[in-house]
């Protein structure tokens, strides 16, 4: 059987050694940390948990697939639970919109709170991004690149036309709504590609359908259960998986893999190596020089993130929140362009026992706060954590009565914490996706050795879940093409 080495236990990781093995390779998957998962972690603490990586789950067809193709069903695994509404915006003028995939609930929240004139704006809105989201995903998404030209066939370019998916989004939005409260709450889901909105190309815009129109879902027990779910699976089909192993070098004679060196000094021999890693961090460390090591890679925005047990009820806020600045366009320079810590920062609140409610003692509320912000190329936010979260806090006192002698701990990640996890200048969403890092200019899922592939956020299709979801496809696909098939089980 051909021997495949996976590196790295993330979702992308353990998706595709499960595939794999599926289709007949004896597969082993070296973590270096003691626990599976990658960016997508938890923390436990006195009695209370958070999801320390990713907190929801969006569009369940890439998941849905994974268990189908392995001749399973994912509710056998998981258990994933539909919130609506999605969740709770607060606009600094103290208006609260609750965003929801119901229409009719959207449609009544727009005309109460914003304006009936932006209604009918609206609803053309969700109508063009689900056409857009069904022909981009096929054309553009599912598929492995081979080179620039793949972007010029008839199907590609009259889609390109059809949608103007290189319009810029910010400036498209706005022929469907005029309010600029609506401007935000259907553009800021690009900032976690690590996007500006103001830069991002339209085709992002699908990230507001995924939203709104397939709705935002969270797994019974917190999305560390989908790492669970995918080990599980990933056992039946006979991965072999090993803890605490650190890779120190992927092994090439001849332009060919032949397997990887751990930090032990033991060798594993392999025909194929699939790393799960952070692709410049790979190319600086892990493989052997060539063209890629010293690419300019543009990198996406990092994040401070504060866990925060508390000691009693915040009943204002639902399981997902978005606290936008005062001046969103402002705020978005700073991160980008700047690359400064915000004066005033929008950022994210997340509560899992408003769903879970197993993740806090009674009585209590686990406050997951994530706020963007530039990564180690610019200020390091990781020396000004405490000025940010008394700004989070003064903000979230004013809204929901928040109460600082409550607080039972506070436990945060910074982008230097993001950069020790071997996110290459700590940024928390990976490699950006502006036009010459998507799609065929995205890192390819091929390294230039025979046998080397990537697999995750870095490479192609890109960051979010279902996108490494559709990476483990893609390399699946690949080595099947480009190795063979051996036994089909």
């Amino acid at each position: 059987m051909t021997r495949v080495v996976v590196v790295g236990g993330g979702i992308g990781g353990l998706a595709a050694a499960a595939r794999l093995a599926h289709s007949g390779y004896h597969v082993t998957l070296l973590e270096q940390r003691e626990h599976l998962g990658g960016r997508t972690g938890q923390l436990q603490r006195e009695g209370f948990r958070f999801d320390t990586g990713p907190t929801l789950l969006m569009m369940l067809e890439p998941l849905e697939k994974l268990y189908r193709d392995l001749n399973q069903r994912m509710e056998d695994y998981l258990q994933p639970v539909l919130l609506s509404p999605s969740y709770r915006v607060f606009y600094a003028d103290g208006t609260r919109f609750d965003s929801s995939p119901c229409i009719a609930h959207m449609v009544r929240e727009i005309a109460q709170k914003i304006s009936p004139a932006e209604v009918p704006g609206y609803l053309r809105l969700m109508a063009d991004l689900s056409g857009m989201l069904h022909d981009v995903v096929p054309a553009f998404v599912r598929r492995n690149y081979r080179s620039p030209l793949d972007l010029l066939g008839a199907k590609q370019i009259s889609l390109l036309v059809k949608h103007r998916l290189l319009a810029n989004l910010f400036r498209r939005i706005r022929r469907y709504v005029q309010s600029p409260r609506l401007q935000m709450l259907f553009t800021f889901q690009t900032m976690y590609l690590g996007l500006s909105p103001l830069e991002a190309p339209w085709v992002y815009a699908i990230l507001t359908y995924m939203e709104s129109g397939e709705g935002v879902w969270f797994p019974r027990g917190g999305v560390y259960q989908l790492v669970h779910a995918l080990e599980r699976l990933a056992h039946e089909e006979g991965v072999q998986i090993r803890t605490g192993e650190r890779v120190q070098q992927v092994l090439v004679e001849a332009g060919r893999a032949t397997g990887v060196r751990l930090a032990s000094g033991e060798v594993l021999q392999a025909d194929v190596v699939v790393l799960n890693t952070d692709v410049p961090t790979a190319y600086a460390s892990l493989l052997p020089q060539n063209r890629q090591s010293h690419r300019r890679w543009r990198n996406s925005c990092s994040a401070l993130v504060f866990c925060i047990g508390y000691e009693g009820k915040l009943p204002q806020l639902l399981h997902h929140n978005v606290h936008f600045s005062a001046d969103f366009e402002r705020n978005l320079q700073e991160i980008f362009v700047e690359k400064i810590v915000p004066e005033d920062p929008s950022f994210y609140t997340c509560l899992s026992v408003r769903t879970e409610p197993s993740d806090a003692p009674d009585g209590c509320e686990n406050l997951y706060v994530l706020v963007p912000v530039p990564n180690r190329s610019g200020q390091d936010a990781s020396a000004l954590k405490q000025q940010v979260l008394e700004r989070v806090l003064g903000r979230l006192e004013r809204e929901v009565g928040f109460c600082r002698q409550r607080i039972r701990f506070v436990q945060s990640l910074s982008p230097a914490d993001w950069e020790a996890m071997g996110l290459w200048q700590g940024a928390a969403f990976g490699l950006s996706h502006h036009f010459w890092q998507s799609t065929c200019f995205r890192p390819s899922n091929r390294a230039p050795f025979g046998g080397v592939y990537f697999v995750g956020a870095s490479t192609v299709p890109g960051n979010g879940i279902p996108m490494v979801l559709i990476s483990a496809e893609l390399v699946q696909q690949r080595i099947e093409q480009e190795v063979g098939l051996r036994v089909t089980k």
